[in-house]
Formats: C-alpha cells, sequence, structure tokens
C-alpha cells in the first residue's frame, strides 16, 4: 500500500514491512502486497501465495495450503508427500499408504490375497486369518459422534495402543465390541506388533469430560477383563501410547491456545514423567526455533496454525483440522491410568482458560501452580492428582512408580 506524505511515493510489504519505490516489486497475494521474499509460487495452481502456506511435494516442488490438502498423497512411512497423481501402495500389515522406494525396499506382494505387506502374509496359507474383522484399517476414519453435554464445547477423544499377548485377537476385539459398542472402535497401527505380539488401537468417539468420568463403566471393565484374561498390555509394550485428542472448539481463543501449548511445552520434563516415558513419537523439542545468529529461542507461535514448521510426531500434534492431539502419554490398560491421561487435558485446558498476561508473567504457567490447582480441585481430579503426586519422584528411567 502507498505511504501518505512520502515523495517519490513508497510502497510496502503487508508481511514484513519492505519498503521500495518500484510498485512492480510488490505482487497482490489475496489481499496484501508481498515482496519477493514473503511470497512463493504454487506449482500446481500457478498462483501466488504466502510463503509461510507452502509445502513441499516430491518431484513437483512448493505447493499452495489449498493444492497441498487437496491435491497430494503422504507417505505414512518417509513422511514425503508427492502429487495425487502418484499412486502409493496400502500396506495390509500395518495400516499405511506408502510410497513406491518404501514399498520396493521394505515390504513384499501376497499374490494369494493380492495384498502388500511389511511383514509376511500371516492371513494365507497355513494358520488362517488371525485378525478380525472388527479391526479396521489404519486409514478408517468415520464420521465423529459426539457424547455428552458440554458448555464451552470442550470434547476429548481416546486412542489406546494395546498388545494382545494372548494371541485371541478376535476374541479381545468382540469382546470389546459386545460390551463398549459404537461409542468405540478398533484399528490397526504400524506400532503395534514390533515386539512380536499382535494388538489393535481402540479409539474413541469424542466424548464430554463429564462422560469419561461417569458414564464410561462398560469401557473400564472391559479394559480390566482384557489385561486379566488376554493379557492386554500397553503400559509395558514399548511401541504403545495413550493419545487424547481435544476438540479446537473448546478453547476460548488464540491467545488461549497459546497459553496451553505454553503450559505443556514449558513443563516438558515434568510432563513426561507424568506420561511415564520419552519418546520420538512425542517429541518436545519442535518448540524451539533458531535466530540469526543461530540461538534457539522458545515459541509456540508456528504450532498455532498447525499447517507449516511442525511435526505430527511431537507432544502436541497441531495439524488435525478438528482437534489438537496430546501424544506424549505411555500406554496402560489400567481405567486409572487413562483416566488421569483425560484428566491432565481437561485440567490443563480449564486452567488456562481464563488466565490473563498479568498471571502469565507472574508465572502461572509452571508446574507447580498447575499442580496448586489441580490439587485444589483434586476431587474433579483424583486421578491425575494421585499421578501428579509422584512425578517429583520419578526417573524416566525407572519410571515403573508412576505405572497407575
Amino acid at each position: 500500500m502507498p505511504i501518505d506524505n512520502e515523495e517519490p511515493t513508497q510502497y510496502e510489504c503487508g508481511s514484513c514491512s519492505w519498503t521500495t519505490e518500484d510498485e512492480d516489486n510488490l505482487i497482490w497475494v489475496d489481499d496484501r502486497l508481498l515482496c519477493e521474499d514473503c511470497r512463493a509460487y504454487c506449482n500446481r495452481c500457478d498462483e501466488y501465495t504466502d510463503n509461510d502456506s507452502t509445502h513441499y511435494v516430491e518431484g513437483e516442488g512448493d505447493y499452495c495450503e489449498s493444492c497441498w490438502e487437496n491435491y497430494t498423497n503422504y507417505c505414512e512411512r518417509c513422511s514425503n508427500t508427492y502429487s495425487d497423481s502418484y499412486s502409493l501402495y496400502h500396506i495390509e500389515d500395518r495400516g499405511e499408504y506408502w510410497c513406491e522406494g518404501c514399498y520396493e525396499d521394505n515390504a513384499s506382494y501376497c499374490e494369494e490375497c493380492d495384498q502388500y505387506y511389511a511383514n509376511e502374509c500371516e492371513g494365507c496359507g497355513e494358520g488362517g486369518n488371525r485378525r478380525s474383522n472388527l479391526i479396521n484399517q489404519y486409514s478408517y476414519k468415520p464420521n465423529p459422534h459426539f457424547y455428552g453435554n458440554d458448555k464451552n464445547d470442550l470434547y476429548f477423544g481416546l486412542e489406546l495402543e494395546m498388545e494382545i499377548r494372548s494371541g485371541n485377537l478376535r476374541e479381545s476385539a468382540q469382546y470389546v465390541q459386545d460390551k463398549v459398542g459404537d461409542i468405540v472402535y478398533m484399528k490397526d497401527d504400524s506400532s503395534i506388533g514390533r515386539g512380536g505380539y499382535m494388538g489393535f488401537e481402540l479409539v474413541s468417539h469424542p466424548l464430554s469430560f463429564g462422560h469419561w468420568t461417569t458414564q464410561m463403566s462398560s469401557l473400564w471393565q472391559t479394559l480390566d477383563y482384557l489385561r486379566d484374561n488376554e493379557q492386554a498390555r500397553s503400559w509395558d509394550a514399548d511401541s504403545c501410547g495413550i493419545h487424547i485428542h481435544v476438540s479446537r472448539t473448546g478453547f476460548k481463543s488464540g491467545a488461549h491456545t497459546h497459553r496451553w501449548l505454553t503450559l505443556i511445552y514449558k513443563n516438558a520434563p515434568e510432563m513426561m514423567k507424568f506420561a511415564g516415558r520419552k519418546s520420538d513419537y512425542a517429541k518436545f523439542n519442535d518448540v524451539w526455533q533458531y535466530d540469526e545468529y543461530d540461538r534457539p529461542y522458545f515459541s509456540v507461535k508456528h504450532k498455532l496454525d498447525g499447517r507449516s514448521h511442525t511435526e505430527r510426531y511431537s507432544a502436541v500434534n497441531t495439524q488435525n483440522e478438528h482437534t489438537l492431539e496430546l501424544r506424549f502419554f505411555r500406554g496402560t490398560t489400567r481405567p486409572s491410568g487413562v483416566l488421569s491421561a483425560i484428566e491432565l487435558a481437561h485440567a490443563s485446558v480449564e486452567y488456562t482458560r481464563d488466565m490473563t498476561l498479568a498471571d502469565v508473567k507472574l508465572g502461572m504457567l509452571k508446574w507447580d501452580w498447575f499442580y496448586d490447582y489441580v490439587e485444589a480441585n483434586n476431587g474433579f481430579y483424583p486421578n491425575l492428582y494421585e499421578r501428579m503426586s509422584k512425578v517429583s519422584h520419578v526417573n524416566l528411567k525407572n519410571i515403573e512408580k508412576i505405572n497407575a
């Protein structure tokens, strides 16, 4: 836009405020004039876009946000993105889609069932199909059904990975279906089975906090049954974890989301001790940026939109459109452990909801302040309070103490 009262007329970049006397150095992108450093060219739609909104596509170059979301395929093994004209291979036993390079180097094809496998096919020939048709492919994603009511429109979804060490995968899946019903479903997951045992990921539809704490006794009884009778294991299975999805609609504002993310990341040591693990699938280091002198500094600003410069495999995955995903919990089949993770999610959102800038400057985003809040509301968060009281005594190299 031109700057008044200056001769000759200067034009200003709408992103970095760089000025120039030559209007041709700037290009309109949406409703802003952008300089060369702040704009990028989409190699699919041949339009300019904001430089921070581009994504690299293998063999194609940069795509804008819209083209990246609607016209690409993603390899779940190497994490590369490809044009949608590039075919991916569905890997049956992982429930994932892989690019050709990953398939050729790490998978095989079964002619009998016409499927691709990371390991050899177990469903053909001797032994028969040991999997259940109740266990869906990893890509399965039904339309969400919301249970319970919440004044802030705050809902939580559970993903619980477990191994069924008895080998009775069909019977276990059928038991879950019979006892809990359609409020949950089961999926394959590539991380399960690396220790030699088959299993599944138990996924819930979104539930209000009140529904989780008062209406899910059938799920808690089912977890107890699977642990005691089918040797269901998650805590001592290195590749299993718990993910809690928090609905974006439950946050008051972008500032509220920023405070919440800061609470999680500023207290990474305590969060990892509480969770009972340090995992490459839930890293806390993606909030560290670098200035012009390559000095690290803390910032969660880049995670707020969830589309750029942040990893899926981080402590909080912000790449989902409708949810923010807490990924750092160690798996457990004990109801108290699952509830403590859900209670942490709820308490952290509510604790930061009405926090002011003065509160932040006072230090209220520190773990001790949050602990005091949970302690004051221990009747509301009994499992969280019991688990948090153990955190100061936990060593990540010996975390059995917190196996609640």
